[in-house]
C-alpha cells in the first residue's frame, strides 16, 4: 500500500515537472518570437527610412545639379554688371551731371517739411594738398525754423533727415545722412532752430 502511494506521488511529481517544462519552454518560445519579431521590424523600419534619405537625397542633388548651372550663370552676370557699375561711375559720372543736380534738388524740396527753411546747400571743396585729410560731408543742406510763433515741431530736422534716407537718387549715391549741427538760440523775441544736415557718399 505504501509503494502504491509512493509510485503515486512520483508519477504526479514527473507530470508536474513535465508540465512546467512544457510551460517554460512556451514562454521562452513566446520571448524568443517576440525578440525575433522586434529585430525584423527594426530592420525593416532602418531599412525603410534608409530607402527614404537615400531618394530625398538623390531628389536633393539632381535638383542642385539641375540649378547649379544657372547659379554660375547669374554669378557671371553679377561679376559683368557690379564691373560695369563701378565703371559707370568714372565714365557717367552721375554726380555732376545736371539732370542728376536737377533730380537731387527735387527730392530735396519734396523731403522737406513745411516748417524748415534752407540757406544754404553746398558740395565738400577738393583738397588743394596732398597732405591735407579729405574729411567731412560729401554734401552739406544748411537752414533753420522757428519753434515759437505757431505749431513747430523741434522734430522736423530729424523727420526732414528721414524723409532724405528714403528719396532717390539721394539714397543711392549718398551711404549715410548726420545732423552735424542742431543748435537752438534766441533771435528777438523768438526761438531759432539752425541745423545743417551732412551727406556722406
Amino acid at each position: 500500500m505504501e509503494f502504491q502511494l509512493n509510485f503515486l506521488a512520483s508519477t504526479a511529481d514527473e507530470r508536474v515537472k513535465r508540465h512546467l517544462k512544457r510551460f517554460s519552454f512556451l514562454i521562452y518560445l513566446i520571448i524568443f518570437g517576440a525578440t525575433v519579431f522586434i529585430l525584423v521590424r527594426t530592420h525593416q523600419s532602418q531599412t525603410y527610412m534608409a530607402h527614404v534619405f537615400e531618394g530625398m537625397n538623390a531628389d536633393i542633388e539632381g535638383k542642385i545639379s539641375s540649378v547649379e548651372p544657372r547659379m554660375l550663370f547669374l554669378e557671371r552676370k553679377i561679376g559683368q554688371r557690379n564691373r560695369l557699375r563701378k565703371e559707370s561711375d568714372t565714365f557717367l559720372q552721375p554726380r555732376t551731371r545736371p539732370a542728376v543736380w536737377r533730380k537731387i534738388l527735387i527730392d530735396i524740396t519734396k523731403a522737406l517739411p513745411p516748417d524748415l527753411v534752407i540757406t544754404k546747400i553746398y558740395t565738400k571743396p577738393k583738397p588743394t594738398k596732398r597732405n591735407q585729410k579729405d574729411e567731412g560731408p560729401d554734401l552739406t543742406i544748411e537752414g533753420y525754423t522757428y519753434i515759437e510763433g505757431g505749431n513747430r515741431d523741434i522734430l522736423s530736422v530729424d523727420n526732414f533727415r528721414g524723409n532724405l534716407l528714403f528719396s532717390l537718387p539721394l539714397s543711392t549715391l549718398y551711404s549715410d545722412i548726420k545732423v552735424e549741427n542742431n543748435r537752438i538760440y534766441k533771435e528777438e523775441d523768438q526761438l531759432k532752430l539752425v541745423f545743417a544736415l551732412g551727406l556722406y557718399q
